[in-house]
């Protein structure tokens, strides 16, 4: 018995899913209010928030510097959460706001009453009256704060959130490599050439390579850190760099890249290494054509020429 798998029978079995319906503005709001995290958001606003009025009532030079609380705050929280920044962001700035109307609205009747001092506050304009009642108050509040407590803090967030992104990617990047490439010293004599350690010596042999016109991709540590492979192309094709630091690099190391190479279907193939060759890894480089071994003494003449 047979299946027939002619386009016509295909197509009656296995009809194409209808495309997913994109969900509404409401289920999109719920998605990312979902996301928030507001425990630690809303603290922040307080904090903001109370931060913010206690520089609001003060001197006008303390108003104007009060314009770095939210986008510190911004930049404190975008690097705590793992997503959402600008629902995150608006929360937090409108969060912050309506704790500081609260408070500023509370301190007010108080005034009124008689049981602190109204604060006679600033304007922008040198000819704007202080305010003097729980009105004016309020509508300097506003005038100053909704402008700054609401976007400053998205702002901070998206640009700290996006960042810290970055850093949580290259930091995944980096632990799949096994490493990061190093800085090398001045190499002014081939034993400072031997001196670098393998991270030194990658970013070395990266940097004479690029040099002659070779086009750097990728790099990662093998062989439990006793090997770091170069991925460059040239003129369009792909080559494989194994660099090694030991002593005397043995056979081993040959084959393994022969092996990598055709696991990974890289036709040339170069091993590098800052000391000397054994013998027996010598005998199984020259049986390979398209295998070129480099000796720390020949890298550091290419490197002087």
């Amino acid at each position: 018995m047979s299946l027939d798998t002619t386009p016509e029978q295909r197509d009656k079995r296995t009809p194409e899913a209808a495309p997913a319906p994109r969900p509404s503005l409401a289920q999109r709001i719920g998605l990312s209010f979902n996301e928030i995290e507001w425990g630690q958001t809303l603290l922040l606003a307080l904090v903001m928030a109370v931060t913010w009025c206690a520089l609001f009532f003060g001197s006008s030079t303390l108003l104007f510097l009060s314009g770095i609380i939210p986008v510190m705050a911004g930049l404190f929280l975008g690097r705590r959460v793992k997503g959402d920044y600008l629902g995150h962001g608006l929360i937090l700035g409108f969060g912050g706001f309506i704790f500081g109307l609260i408070a500023v609205f509370g301190y007010g009747l108080l005034a009124q009453a008689g049981v602190v001092t109204m604060p006679e506050l600033q304007s922008l304009s040198s000819t704007a009256p202080a305010p003097r009642t729980l009105l004016d108050l309020l509508g300097f509040y506003i005038t100053f704060s909704l402008f700054a407590l609401v976007p400053f803090p998205a702002f901070g967030t998206v640009m700290a959130g996006r960042a810290e992104e970055r850093n949580r990617q290259t930091k995944r990047e980096i632990s799949e490599r096994g490493g990061s490439l190093e800085k090398p010293g001045v190499v002014r004599t081939l034993s400072d050439l031997q001196g670098l350690s393998l991270p030194q010596f990658g970013s070395f042999v990266v940097t004479l390579y690029r040099k002659k016109g070779f086009e750097f991709n990728d790099y990662r540590f093998v062989d439990k850190d006793r090997h770091l492979d170069l991925d460059l192309t040239y003129a369009g094709e792909r080559y494989v760099l194994r660099l090694a630091v030991t002593d005397k690099v043995a056979r081993g190391s040959i084959e393994s890249l022969v092996q990598d190479m055709k696991r990974r279907a890289i036709a040339k193939g170069v091993v590098i290494t800052s000391t000397e060759f054994a013998p027996d890894a010598l005998k199984a480089g020259k049986d390979r054509k398209n295998l070129v071994l480099i000796d720390g003494q020949t890298l550091f003449d290419i490197a002087e020429a």
